[in-house]
C-alpha cells in the first residue's frame, strides 16, 4: 500500500512541474517567472467554480446521486483540459529570440 500511495504521489507531482512548464514555456524570457506562478494560482481559483457545479448537480436543480455528480463533473472537467491541450501550441523548435517593441 505504501508503494502504491508513493507511486501516485510521485505522479500528481511530476504532471505539476510538467504543467508548469508547460505553461510557462508559452510565454517570452521576461514573463516566464510571472507565469510559473500565475498559472497555478488560476489553476487552484478555479477550484471554487468546479465545487459549485458539483454542488449544483448533487443538491439544487439536478438532484442527482454523489456518484453521477461527480463523474459528471470529472467528465466537463477533462474535457475542458483535453480542449486546452489540444490547442496549446509546440514550443519545441520555436526560437526564443523574442523582440520587444
Amino acid at each position: 500500500m505504501m508503494y502504491l500511495i508513493c507511486g501516485l504521489l510521485g505522479f500528481s507531482s511530476g504532471f505539476w512541474a510538467i504543467f508548469v512548464t508547460m505553461g510557462a514555456e508559452q510565454f517570452g524570457t521576461n514573463l516566464r517567472a510571472t507565469a510559473a506562478t500565475t498559472i497555478p494560482n488560476m489553476v487552484r481559483g478555479a477550484l471554487p467554480l468546479i465545487n459549485l457545479m458539483f454542488l449544483d448537480l448533487f443538491q439544487e436543480t439536478w438532484k442527482w446521486n454523489l456518484i453521477k455528480s461527480g463523474i459528471v463533473t470529472g467528465i466537463v472537467v477533462m474535457c475542458i483540459a483535453v480542449i486546452a491541450a489540444w490547442f496549446t501550441e509546440e514550443t519545441f523548435r520555436k526560437k526564443m529570440n523574442f523582440l520587444e517593441n
